[in-house]
């Protein structure tokens, strides 16, 4: 230890202790500064140390109140969930909607493909399709099995890109996806869609429970297999009637001849598919509709038919 006899000694070992205060600067101070002690330094601390602004971010973290950040700390507990499968090659592009989905009760299933016997399986309440990458899964011989199948069309709707943003195989990517012939909407607008779409499911299914099924002014009485046009009966035959209902189940999404066929005439039936225009032409007709202006049943050329928009 130093020991201090006069001022020019207490200017010494301040010279090699203050950092920043030279002798010029200790001498213009003069020899109040060292005789204040702290409060003399302090004076000086300014020109050697600026003292630091706290950050924006941290004062206004400082004037949340703290209940309010308890509250969005808080994890959210969902009591009932709905399933949905969501299909793209490129998951990593659709991670916000994933996570906005997630945060609103949904259980989110993401596959890379649908050749997996897995997904086949697996009951969903709606499935997801990445419109952006239409080409990449119409390459895949599971989607197509998987798009052909009315009741999968019936709950999928497609992701369509941002607006603004090209789509990821571009002209090719949007030709395959309009051939799915899905509602569609884009990752910013799918989470009001999907609670949309959920709603009408579960109001066709306690339709269903009541043995009723409509599209616009056409009610079917399941029960009792009448049709009603504006409240007047319309009286159709057997197969008349089932293809009617198919098309009303099938909410839109079209149905081809082979499958009208396999499922109104049965696997073993071995006529053509000419029997099924014939019968939907009858079913028009009875119906007041029009094959070039339809009210009720679309054709979709070279595929088959599909409710009218």
């Amino acid at each position: 230890m130093q020991t201090i006899f006069s001022e020019e000694d207490l200017q010494r070992i301040a010279e090699t202790h203050l950092h920043g205060h030279g002798a010029a600067g200790l001498a213009e101070a003069g020899p109040d500064a060292l005789r204040g002690g702290s409060a003399g330094m302090a004076a000086e601390a300014p020109s050697a140390w600026p003292r630091s602004e706290p950050s924006p971010a941290r004062g206004a973290r400082d004037e949340r109140d703290p209940d309010e950040a308890a509250v969005e700390a808080e994890p959210i507990l969902c009591a009932s969930t709905r399933r949905i499968v969501l299909i793209s090659p490129y998951p990593n592009l659709l991670h916000e909607l994933i996570r906005d989905l997630s945060a609103a009760c949904y259980d989110v299933l993401v596959f890379h493909r649908v050749d997996d016997l897995v997904l086949h399986s697996l009951q969903a309440d709606l499935y997801l399709l990445d419109a952006g990458a239409a080409n990449v899964l119409g390459s895949d011989p599971g989607f197509r099995t998987f798009i052909a199948d009315p009741a999968k069309r019936r709950r999928a709707l497609a992701i369509k890109p941002q607006r603004g943003q090209a789509a990821y195989g571009g002209k090719s990517a949007r030709q395959a996806a309009e051939a799915w012939q899905l509602a569609s909407a884009a990752p910013h607008e799918m989470l009001e869609r999907v609670g949309q779409h959920l709603l009408r499911e579960l109001a066709a299914d306690a339709a269903a429970d009541e043995g009723v099924a409509g599209f616009k002014d056409l009610v079917v009485d399941t029960k009792r297999m009448a049709v009603f046009r504006s409240g007047s009966r319309v009286d159709l035959t057997k197969t008349e009637y089932e293809l009617l209902l198919h098309f009303i189940r099938a909410e839109g999404a079209v149905l081809t001849r082979d499958h009208l066929m396999e499922e109104i005439w049965g696997a073993a039936f071995f006529g053509n598919s000419n029997v099924v225009d014939v019968h939907v032409k009858s079913l028009r007709r009875k119906l007041g509709d029009s094959a070039v202006r339809p009210s009720y049943i679309e054709t979709v050329r070279g595929v088959g038919y599909r409710l009218a928009d």
